[in-house]
This record gives structure tokens, sequence and C-alpha cells, in this order.
């Protein structure tokens, strides 16, 4: 993934920043997801509530001093 990343930004099509901000954010957030539907397929609800609770909050305290600064 890294030399795809590399090559990628050599090659002038997406900046830097739009890939380590927005790209690798998503495909972390999709891994989490996975695992997530994995967890629950194996009848273990409350590690899938976990995972899904803590995801939440993580995306709440980035959000909100956002939020806070544009009002």
């Amino acid at each position: 993934m890294v030399d795809s990343i590399s090559d990628i930004i050599v090659s002038g099509t997406i900046s830097t920043t739009f890939i380590s901000l927005i790209l690798l954010l998503i495909i972390r957030n999709i891994a989490k997801h996975i695992i997530v539907v994995i967890v629950t397929c194996k009848d273990k609800i409350s590690l899938a509530i976990y995972v899904t609770i803590r995801s939440s909050i993580q995306i709440a305290l980035l959000v909100l001093p956002f939020v806070i600064i544009l009002s």
C-alpha cells in the first residue's frame, strides 16, 4: 500500500494532504466496519457495540472542535 501511495504522489494526480487526511482515514474506518461485521457474525455483540461506540466517540471528538470554531 505504501508503494502505491508513493507512486500516486509522484505522478501528481492526488495531493499528499488529501491522501493522508482523507483516504487513509477512510480505509481505516472500512477495516473497523469489516471487523464489526465479522465479530457480529460470531455472536460477540458486546465487542461489536464497544467498537462502534468507540468509533462514534472518536468522530465526535474530531468534529466538535471544528463546529465550535466555525460557529
